[in-house]
């Protein structure tokens, strides 16, 4: 019964201090740097677009809710966030995936959604 009730007060103490992180994001540059875009104007692609653009960056963001929405939600504005950093235009989503988080122990903390791609600009 201790061992329940400590792994139920040490989960919360991890839940309760993932709050203030509920996305992530990453990127590398891979071209010459350009000026941040707006983050309203970065588009999300499935597919490479018909005009012609350059590959600026790699991007990747992490986004961690209560819910699988949410927790795409958060991810997609990361990743927007990211690109428009390194003023991106778009973004080609390559790869989308839920990842299970884990606590101590190893056992599962929750589910974090990780999107990937690739931060384009326009020529």
């Amino acid at each position: 019964m201790k061992k329940i009730k400590l792994s139920s007060i040490l989960l919360i103490s991890v839940l309760s201090g993932c709050v203030g992180q509920l996305s992530d994001s990453s990127h590398v540059s891979i071209s010459e740097e350009y000026p941040p875009t707006n983050i309203s104007e970065i588009s999300i692609l499935l597919e490479a677009p018909a005009e012609e653009f350059i590959v600026i960056g790699l991007v990747e963001s992490h986004g961690i809710g209560l819910t699988e929405t949410k927790e795409k939600e958060r991810s997609m504005q990361a990743l927007k966030e990211e690109a428009a950093s390194i003023g991106a235009n778009a973004v080609i989503i390559t790869s989308s995936s839920m990842e299970t988080l884990r606590g101590f122990e190893g056992e599962p903390a929750g589910e974090e959604n990780v999107l990937k791609g690739k931060a384009i600009r326009y020529k």
